[in-house]
């Protein structure tokens, strides 16, 4: 318990001055694996114009989709704590004792790596993003950040026996919500997003899809890619033989 009262200490104790801007992304890594290992890998990378000393993360995913196999760090001789906060969330933080830097100034350097297995019958993407990134410089003070997240896609290894629509996950969301669907047989499906007055909101698929399991990502937009009210929110899927609807409720 000392030990992370002592890492928040480092991390989070940080200077109202914003120093500099970095990047802390996603990428496939690029491990030899297996022909028969079905995880998914994710590198940790961080990009920065200054040196980087400490990073502290939270990590969210769907974990009907997803399970956490592991997540291990790529720097020897760093400390590096992590733990499941609640379903679905990943809290970590990973730094030098000796104040070592962890990222060298304007390098990309990976530093984690995370281990995804698929959940039960569970094929094609999902998407795995950063809830909050602080990164700390030499001296303690704040380095500007933005995030990236990515998506997860395992083979389609089943096609599923019928067509689908799943509740969106979270609900209620904010900033964004993950559908899951799936098609039984190939056609052009549509997911379309409605206020509850009926009026067009945002269309996320209109167009072919083969038969598989899929997730779309709906971030609070409309078509015109402006952030709409807090409210309650239809959305219509329509596939070959299916028509089928949920109801999304958006908090900010």
């Amino acid at each position: 318990m000392n030990k992370i009262k002592i890492i928040s200490t480092i991390v989070i104790a940080l200077s109202l001055t914003l120093v500099s801007a970095a990047t802390v992304g996603f990428n496939k890594s690029t491990l030899n694996r297996s022909n028969s290992d079905t995880d998914a890998y994710l590198n940790l990378s961080i990009t920065s114009d200054v040196a980087v000393y400490g990073l502290q993360f939270e990590v969210s995913y769907n974990p009907t989709e997803l399970s956490l196999v592991d997540v291990k760090s790529l720097m020897d001789g760093y400390t590096f704590e992590y733990r499941v906060t609640e379903e679905g969330t990943i809290r970590g933080l990973i730094f030098s004792l000796q104040g070592t830097e962890l990222v060298s100034e304007s390098n990309i350097t990976n530093v984690l790596e995370f281990e995804f297995a698929p959940g039960s019958n569970h094929s094609g993407s999902s998407l795995v993003e950063f809830n909050s990134v602080i990164l700390a410089g030499q001296h303690g003070e704040e380095i500007d950040v933005s995030t990236s997240s990515q998506e997860v896609t395992f083979d389609n290894a089943f096609v599923p026996s019928e067509t689908s629509l799943s509740d969106n996950y979270p609900n209620p969301f904010n900033p964004s919500t993950s559908i899951n669907y799936s098609i039984a047989k190939p056609g052009h499906v549509s997911l379309v997003i409605y206020d509850l007055n009926g009026s067009e909101v945002r269309t996320l698929v209109s167009g072919y899809r083969d038969a598989a399991n899929y997730t779309s990502v709906w971030d609070g937009t409309n078509n015109q890619g402006n952030a709409v009210a807090s409210g309650r929110y239809i959305l219509k899927m329509t596939g070959p033989d299916f028509t089928d609807s949920i109801t999304m409720t958006l908090l900010k």
